[in-house]
């Protein structure tokens, strides 16, 4: 109707009213105000009593005492109210936390009233008088704070609404404790610019209840139904403790709603101090793909590290960086950070130091390779634990840098296990991979060799030397996420070397968590395997990521390159000669020592690391590689013509997988 329409702030009467109250504020002290208010009615419940007592027909004499008592009544209480400090309370967060204090005020403040009518018979006042105020004058300072608290919200919102009619309408996925909590933050703190219309959860018996005065209209499943018949811009998954598999039904629910979908922390990252619960996050890809929650020995791995100097190399990458905040919040007596590059090496310690309060981290630029620096480093800290994460990873790029491969990773195992036999480390751990079993390329040849010098080494020091295999973490730095996000942002095509490509995946949080205890559980000389579950096809992950990213799966286009050289259709997870064994970890596995070496790794291994040359070429890199890991499987697309001949035809070059060339390979031989 003409006339009748709603003016916004900045017209008519609201910014006028606001105007009032932000002048009169400075000169209002509601404390002061709530200590008039409680001697008020603590006179009104006085005379309320006397009519509740006597069923409104109060005899003429207790009409006399009521009036002749009233203002010493009610001012005893207010007495007892200031004395207990009542007023002190913030009445702007009066909640079910105040309601005993506020009980115990009433209880002490009619004490009080009855000990004053059983000392003088002049001020005797009848029993079921003094029961009755107890619960009247109760009850109406409680409504005091709040109708003050509502009072102030309600002009609050006034205000606020009027000057952001843009907020968000949103739905909340969970109408427990979570969705309680965020609902009363996004309430009290309209700076969100959200404002929440519904729940919904599967608990049958929540459904059609009002939290907050919001309805839980029903299930989860009813959210399409709601959002096509309600102006809903957002949904909030409210359920720190969904599995994986839950966030992926949630996602397929809410994916073609066109909503912005936004979720609360894992118990996980709260637990583990990552994140608090108010704080909203989008949903990411390792809550669909991620893995369920990991439970680990806190203690043990506490005990592992409390009081002791921890070494991490790597410091500055992904699998090294969050080793390091986790090693940080268990208490070490000292943190060095190892780590060649300068930019990844000062933004991990600027990170950690801003993290610690009580722990030096000490940030070491140095090269695992140089001998020299890095004896000097263990002789003046001394470190109890190391933690070695720093390694060349990327497969194809180290196909064709492989003697920088073979320098990084072999020279770099050699130079830190010498010096932690020569300086007293208690453990040492080795960060592996699943690409060192059966390898067909480099760098998986180079982590095995790894593997090799550091059981070798443990039978001849008395340091502990572990090594711990895992496969790929989601999102680390230079992983595939990270491009085929990129890939997708740009409008496709998204290239994925093979249709049947499969990979283990794990959150890195998850792959440190149980590093660490892998590293607690472990004795000298064994390879420790994590339980990564099932491969997913690398297809379906880009698929999931096209969806994250708000696309159909049609509109990006998917190219299928071919695999590139030393890369597998499908990685395993141990030698034909390793035996698994059950640890009293049901994630971590040990395998018993290995067969397949040389006869002499240690001195093999040197030997081959002292013939490096800077001018070795890649196949005299991967011939050293064969004879120190005898199950490497050198790939035919690694290898030039002439080296080819007599393994497998010239004209199938190029047009077989790396996995079918390393089949070929052991049939030949």
């Amino acid at each position: 109707m003409p006339g009748t329409e709603w003016k916004p702030a900045d017209e008519g009467w609201l910014p006028k009213l606001e105007q009032v109250v932000k002048a009169a504020a400075p000169y209002i002290r509601l404390n002061h105000v709530l200590l008039i208010a409680v001697f008020v009615l603590a006179g009104v419940s006085f005379w309320i009593s006397y009519e509740l007592r006597f069923d409104f027909r109060v005899p003429r004499v207790f009409a006399d005492q009521r009036l002749l008592f009233l203002p010493y009544v009610a001012f005893l209480k207010l007495s007892i109210f200031y004395i207990l400090r009542g007023h002190s309370a913030n009445w702007k967060y009066f909640g079910l936390r105040d309601i005993p204090r506020l009980l115990f005020h009433g209880a002490a403040s009619s004490l009080a009233v009855f000990l004053m009518s059983a000392l003088s018979d002049d001020l005797w006042i009848p029993r079921g008088v003094i029961v009755i105020d107890c619960l009247t004058s109760t009850m109406l300072i409680g409504g005091a704070h709040v109708t003050m608290r509502l009072f102030r919200e309600t002009l609050r919102d006034l205000f606020r609404n009027g000057k952001s009619p843009g907020r968000k309408d949103a739905v909340v996925l969970g109408a427990g404790d979570a969705g309680e909590m965020i609902v009363r933050e996004i309430l009290r703190n309209h700076n969100y610019g959200v404002r929440v219309r519904a729940f919904f959860d599967d608990d049958r018996r929540k459904q059609g209840l009002s939290i907050h005065g919001i309805r839980v209209e029903g299930g989860i499943d009813d959210v399409p139904f709601y959002v096509q018949h309600n102006p809903v811009q957002m949904a909030i998954i409210a359920i720190p403790s969904a599995t994986n598999a839950q966030m992926r039904s949630f996602y397929s629910i809410l994916k073609d709603l066109n909503l912005s979908v936004k979720t609360l922390p894992s118990l996980h990252e709260m637990m583990e101090g990552f994140s608090q619960l108010p704080q909203l996050r989008e949903i990411n890809i390792t809550d669909l793909l991620g893995r369920e929650e990991v439970r680990i020995d806190t203690e043990q791995v506490r005990n592992l590290i409390r009081d002791r100097v921890v070494l991490v190399t790597g410091a500055g990458g992904s699998i090294g960086s969050e080793l390091c905040r986790q090693v940080l919040k268990r208490g070490p007596k000292q943190l060095l950070l190892m780590e060649r590059s300068e930019n990844n090496l000062f933004h991990v310690h600027r990170q950690l130091s801003a993290l610690s309060v009580n722990v030096p981290v000490v940030p070491l630029l140095c090269d695992v390779t140089d001998a020299a620096r890095v004896d000097h480093e263990f002789l003046k800290f001394r470190p109890d634990l190391v933690f070695h994460a720093a390694a060349h990873k990327h497969v194809p790029l180290q196909e064709i840098n492989a003697a920088e491969c073979f320098r990084n990773n072999i020279h770099g195992i050699q130079t830190l296990a010498r010096a932690a036999d020569r300086f007293g480390v208690d453990r040492f751990l080795l960060i592996s991979t699943d690409k060192a079993v059966n390898p067909t390329s480099v760098m998986g040849a180079t982590k095995r060799a790894c593997e090799i010098y550091c059981q070798a080494f443990a039978q001849v020091s008395a340091t502990k030397f572990l090594s711990v295999r895992f496969g790929n973490v989601l999102a680390s730095e230079g992983s595939v996420i990270p491009i085929f996000l990129e890939q997708i942002e740009k409008g496709g095509p998204v290239t994925v070397t093979h249709p049947e490509m499969r990979r283990y995946f794990m959150t890195i949080p998850e792959a440190v968590t149980l590093v660490l205890q892998a590293t607690a559980l472990g004795e000298s000389g064994q390879i420790m395997m994590l339980d990564m579950g099932k491969p997913m096809k690398i297809v379906d992950l880009v698929q999931q990521l096209i969806q994250l990213a708000g696309r159909q799966p049609a509109e990006i286009p998917i190219d299928f390159i071919g695999p590139r050289p030393g890369e597998k259709l499908f990685e395993e997870l141990s030698c034909d000669s390793e035996v698994c064994v059950q640890t009293a970890h049901e994630k971590i596995k040990v395998f018993n020592q290995d067969g397949k070496v040389p006869k002499d790794p240690l001195g093999t291994i040197n030997a081959a690391v002292d013939s490096l040359r800077p001018d070795t070429s890649n196949q005299e890199v991967r011939q050293k590689l064969k004879a120190v890991v005898p199950e490497y499987e050198i790939s035919s697309e690694a290898l030039s013509p002439e080296e080819t001949s007599g393994v497998i035809p010239r004209h199938l070059l190029g047009t077989m997988g790396t996995s079918t060339l390393a089949l070929s390979n052991k049939r030949n031989a």
